[in-house]
């Protein structure tokens, strides 16, 4: 799966909402998943996962089609990938 991410202002175009609704939509959403943060702290700039965002979007009235589509991504991560067990020598 490709990551696009977005800005704020590209997140906000494409929900069509202003940045303070935006914020409101990222407390309900799971950082990693739907967004990353770029730093620490409260000013740390935010970008957001287009694919997952969409998901959302268009699975809201069916959370467990989301949920799936969650657990699809975390595995298309390479954190989620399995790896071989290693030998020893």
């Amino acid at each position: 799966m490709q990551i696009s991410l977005l800005t704020t202002d590209e997140a906000c175009d494409l929900l069509r909402c202003k940045p303070d609704s935006l914020k409101t939509l990222r407390d309900s959403w799971i950082h990693g998943v739907h967004y990353v943060k770029r730093g620490r702290g409260p000013t740390a700039p935010v970008l957001y996962i287009r694919e997952m965002i969409l998901d959302w979007l268009v699975n809201q009235e069916a959370p467990e089609t989301h949920q799936a589509a969650i657990e699809n991504f975390r595995r298309s991560l390479p954190s989620g990938q399995k790896r071989p067990l290693s030998r020893k020598r």
